[in-house]
């Protein structure tokens, strides 16, 4: 009995033994794979999505750093720049600017080529990343040089790695963009409204940045932001595509609209565009009338005039004003006056009668439909009635 109760006390001891003690499970942030680059000016822009998850799909936590890296491509000699008068048929697609053309026959950089080759540009500290963000984006400006010394393109390719408390995470997407000479800024902005909406004009850019005559313009970006606000980075155009000609008509929400124009060089693969125009602000406000009211018709009765008339069918419909004209003359009336009988309030019914009138006059009256913004109707018009002298 007692050798079993030794045994029972041996077993037990050694089920709670505990194991020998692990190093926590790194934290390690999962890799960015939707970094994406354009060009405003001379400035190449990188952006992606703030770093939230860790390798395991779960929250990440405080983050250090993002390290982001450049490599300049040189476009190789035996490619170098030709003057577009010389390039013979299937050299290079004419469509977009000569230097991209002529990188579209380079292969891209592969991830093991890069990681040898990269070169860190710079980083984005913790406390810089509210400053930097643009939404539940990340952003970057770069200002790199857009030719070698010997004047041939640079292909210029970025990635960017995310470092938490304790690691770090794997590279990022390799994201490349063919920097071009792009044109200045569209001048002479202006924005006017109308009815059909805000009309924005704008002149065609003469030079480049760098002074060449002459600037490559494959359209026109829109961009619409609040009054006073300075246009984002990231901003998106209110056109669908780039615009070709230098008018726009856009319509916007009722109220007090800002726009910017750039000149886009090209769309595809990235976006080159120009840096901003100075801003054309205008207000759009409902300028469109209601429908002219249909059916009026002047019913004379005792010591007055009854005007009916079908309601216009207007959700911002405030009512209607009403009109009379007195005419004079036996064989052929004429106008001597028109007098307004409702104005402001408009009416809210669609029947009025007239007991002001006058026995043995002729009178035509004008109904008009007017909206909550005070745009009104054309009128519509009865014939000529008379009030007989004997009720």
């Amino acid at each position: 009995m007692k050798k079993a109760a030794a045994a029972l006390i041996v077993f037990v001891m050694a089920c709670g033994k505990r194991g020998d003690p692990h190093p926590p499970v790194p934290v390690i942030p999962k890799a960015t794979s939707d970094l994406v680059v354009a060009q405003r000016g001379a400035k190449v822009i990188l952006s992606w999505s703030f770093p939230s998850l860790t390798t395991a799909g779960q929250k990440l936590g405080a983050i250090r750093r993002v390290v982001v890296y450049r490599y300049p491509e040189e476009l190789p000699v035996a490619q170098p720049p030709r003057d577009t008068q010389t390039l013979l048929p299937g050299d290079v697609d004419p469509t977009v600017p000569t230097a991209i053309a002529l990188f579209a026959k380079v292969p891209p950089i592969g991830r093991q080529q890069f990681t040898r080759l990269r070169q860190r540009l710079d980083s984005l500290e913790s406390s810089e990343m509210p400053a930097a963000a643009a939404g539940a984006r990340l952003v970057y400006e770069d200002a790199p040089p857009f030719h070698t010394s010997d004047g041939r393109p640079l292909r210029l390719d970025y990635a960017i790695v995310t470092e938490g408390q304790t690691a770090k995470s794997e590279m990022s997407n390799v994201a490349s963009i063919v920097p071009v000479d792009v044109p200045m800024p569209p001048d002479s902005v202006v924005a006017t409204p109308k009815p059909e909406g805000i009309v924005l004009t704008w002149n065609a850019p003469q030079k480049e940045m760098t002074g060449n005559e002459k600037p490559r313009v494959a359209g026109y970006n829109i961009y619409r932001s609040p009054k006073g606000q300075a246009l984002e980075e990231l901003a998106t155009p209110v056109n669908a595509a780039p615009v070709s000609q230098t008018t726009y008509t856009d319509v916007p929400s009722y109220g007090p609209h800002q726009y910017f124009v750039t000149a886009v060089t090209a769309s595809i693969p990235t976006k080159i565009e120009s840096d901003p125009s100075g801003p054309a602000v205008a207000e759009f406000k409902d300028l469109l009338p209601p429908l002219v009211p249909t059916g009026l018709t002047a019913l004379v009765e005792t010591n007055a005039v009854r005007l009916v008339w079908d309601a216009v069918d207007a959700p911002d419909l405030a009512g209607y004003r009403i009109y009379r004209t007195e005419g004079s003359g036996l064989q052929e009336l004429k106008i001597v006056g028109r007098i307004p009988l409702v104005m402001n309030p408009p009416l809210t019914l669609t029947h009025y009668t007239d007991t002001a009138v006058n026995h043995g006059i002729s009178y035509f009256y004008e109904v008009t439909a007017v909206d909550k913004s005070g745009n009104e109707s054309k009128a519509a018009k009865t014939d000529w009635v008379l009030v007989p002298k004997t009720p």
